[in-house]
């Protein structure tokens, strides 16, 4: 499945709310473990972004024990970690994205996603590291303290290589998406995020992904669901309409130069009832 919306996860990371012990403790227990957020090395001859301190690594499980709170009434909480076998053969586990996938996570997406434009060309190696950063600090937000996000992943043989997001009803909206035309209704859940790993497409990630969103806001009440599709995601749109969604508006033409990084191509609208029967 490719993704259905711009990455919302690219907005900068909103401040932290004041106030609450526990996120104050934990915040303590987390610049003692790791004082600088995970940094990044950008190699454009490989189109990759890696992990440049190797020290980041144990940083990474310092911040896993640190944030195992309680996440009573949380989004995450919502959320079963899911065995889905997938097609062909294998397994993947679908679950609540914790702080320590919060760098693998921000490798795919950067990996997916992010585009300079042609008269960036010199600059785009500082671009993507600061991208990079502001990627893994809207994931790190979301997980550990934003209460309208809920963010998944999914891992095969235990490496990340999906994420989906879904805004809860009557949250904050803020990324490229909040502006699509048709408008999505703010009163219902919104997938805002779907993508997995090219190398591991066409086995039915990225639908347990999306199924398990409707699952977790099942289990918080939900009836409907909406997404947005750019009108060029051929593969994206099928996976949705696969899934039972129906296209029920869009806005916009199709551009052959958007793949360029110049102009943005059109976007469409999709929705499915969510019946609590068919989610156990």
């Amino acid at each position: 499945a490719m993704a259905c919306a711009t990455m919302s996860v690219l907005r900068p990371t909103a401040p932290a709310p004041s106030g609450v012990a526990g996120i104050q403790n934990r915040r303590v227990v987390i610049a003692r473990a790791a004082p600088n957020r995970p940094s990044f090395r950008v190699d454009l001859g490989k189109g990759t972004v890696t992990i440049e301190n190797p020290k980041d690594e144990a940083a990474k499980r310092a911040l896993a024990v640190a944030t195992a709170g309680d996440q009573t009434g949380r989004p995450a909480s919502a959320v079963r970690p899911r065995d889905v076998k997938l097609k062909g053969s294998g397994n993947c586990v679908i679950a609540a994205m914790t702080e320590e996938d919060c760098v693998d996570a921000t490798k795919l997406i950067m990996a997916l996603f992010f585009k300079t434009k042609p008269q960036d060309y010199f600059a785009k190696d500082r671009l993507k590291a600061e991208q990079a950063e502001r990627v893994y600090g809207g994931l790190a937000f979301g997980v550990r303290e934003s209460d309208d996000r809920l963010l998944l992943c999914a891992k095969v043989g235990g490496n990340l290589v999906g994420v989906a997001e879904v805004a809860l009803p009557n949250g904050k909206r803020v990324g490229g998406y909040s502006s699509y035309e048709p408008t999505a209704p703010g009163e219902s859940p919104y997938v805002s995020d779907v993508c997995v790993a090219p190398n591991q497409r066409g086995r039915g990630i990225g639908k347990s992904l999306l199924r398990a969103c409707e699952a977790a806001m099942v289990a918080r009440g939900a009836k409907q669901m909406y997404l947005h599709a750019k009108t060029d995601n051929e593969e994206g749109k099928a996976m949705f309409v696969n899934a039972g969604y129906t296209e029920v508006g869009r806005s916009g033409d199709d551009n052959p130069l958007a793949s360029f990084g110049i102009g943005e191509v059109g976007h469409a609208l999709f929705t499915k009832q969510l019946k609590a029967s068919e989610y156990n």
